[in-house]
């Protein structure tokens, strides 16, 4: 007699806890991927954008400005608690992010509906199932650097007064130089002037330098200098800078600049508040670009 067995599988739902490794024998998480990850990128152009279950990392590159519009947060399949989305915004325009239906975007403890991310901007948002408090946090972003300004910065030395080194032209002393390479600086010129009291007045000893840059000529059209002076040595003298002017001769880029001391005036015994090391000063050149 023949049987029939038939063996019939019944459909359920079977739930473990545990830990998943890929690419490694010893999870130390409830999933440890050793190696890269991967999930959905999409550039868009639209000027309105919905995201979805299917967007993780979503590109903007329009002509023109767009919102993109988070999905409304429900209960059960719609329960989208530690859903995440990066957003870049690699266009010239705004993209305006905003949560749907009462749903509100938290970037602190004040919920609010929109958040505008700039040209060059960068936003994360996850979603933390808070219907009171904000349902999406505003956990990363990053601001695009100024784009109207151009910064450049350099350190050069402060010579000592005409008391201890003698004035110079021409560049003819290139012991107080600045920088390497092609970043270099030249002290072209020092015009030293002693301090001066009377029942008047009381002036401080004071120097003249003429500092010219050996790269490329800068622009300096809309050029402002920030100068700041540094006490380098164990002397306690102290020290003012002062911008005079900018201008380009020869090619070359020349910043002049006064430098007082403040700390001394007049004769201290033998000294005639001339200082006798050398210095820094620390120059910012910042140039609105328009």
């Amino acid at each position: 007699m023949n049987r029939l067995f038939l063996l019939l599988g019944l459909s359920t739902s079977v739930f473990f806890s545990a830990q998943v490794g890929i690419n490694t024998t010893q999870p130390n998480s409830t999933l440890t991927v050793n190696g890269s990850f991967g999930a959905n990128y999409k550039e868009l152009t639209s000027t309105a954008y919905t995201l979805d279950a299917l967007d993780h990392y979503v590109t903007y590159n329009g002509t023109a400005a767009s919102t993109f519009t988070l999905p409304p947060i429900g209960t059960a399949a719609t329960n989208y608690s530690g859903r995440l989305y990066k957003i870049k915004n690699i266009s010239n325009f705004n993209v305006i992010l905003q949560a749907s239906n009462s749903n509100t975007l938290r970037i602190d403890n004040t919920p609010v509906s929109t958040f505008v991310i700039p040209p060059g901007a960068y936003a994360e948002v996850v979603n933390n199932r808070n219907t009171t408090a904000g349902t999406w946090d505003l956990s990363f972003t990053v601001l695009p650097k100024p784009n109207n300004v151009e910064i450049y910065g350099t350190q050069v030395r402060i010579p000592p007064h005409n008391g201890t080194v003698a004035d110079w032209i021409n560049h003819s002393n290139t012991n107080y130089d600045s920088g390497t390479g092609t970043d270099v600086w030249w002290i072209v010129s020092k015009a030293s002037t002693v301090t001066a009291q009377t029942a008047d007045y009381s002036n401080a000893a004071r120097m003249l330098l003429v500092y010219e840059y050996q790269g490329p000529a800068f622009n300096i059209t809309n050029l402002y200098p920030t100068l700041t002076t540094g006490n380098s040595s164990s002397f306690p003298d102290v020290f003012i800078a002062s911008f005079v002017g900018i201008a380009n001769v020869n090619g070359k880029t020349r910043i002049t600049v006064s430098v007082a001391r403040v700390d001394q005036i007049g004769t201290n015994v033998n000294n005639s508040a001339n200082w006798t090391a050398s210095f820094l000063l620390n120059i910012l050149l910042a140039r609105k670009v328009f």
